[in-house]
């Protein structure tokens, strides 16, 4: 099962843009740090790309704010290695 649970911060966050079926698409930036360090033994932090579509664009985002994602992975394209997030869920979450 191909599923990602990600708590992190909205880093960069592009326009919207439409697709040629006039669906909304906006690309953002995802940081992730563990400041926990209960379940790690070294320092985990990483900034991630990801992608929402359709109705969960216009519910908006705000950078520098937490929020609780959850979506999948894929490749950025069929000729690309590159990982992209793209999500189905959020919520905003409080510090």
């Amino acid at each position: 099962m191909n599923e990602l649970i990600l708590v992190g911060v909205v880093s960069s966050l592009d326009d919207i843009r439409y697709s040629p079926a006039n669906i909304p698409i906006r690309n953002l930036t995802i940081h992730f740090e563990d400041s926990s360090k209960k379940h790690f033994f070294k320092f985990v932090e990483f900034e991630i790309n990801a992608l929402v579509i359709g109705d969960l664009v216009k519910e908006g985002f705000k950078i520098n704010e937490t929020y609780q994602f959850k979506g999948f992975l894929d490749r950025k394209s069929k000729k690309s290695n590159q990982l992209l997030f793209h999500i189905q869920e959020y919520k905003l979450r409080s510090k």
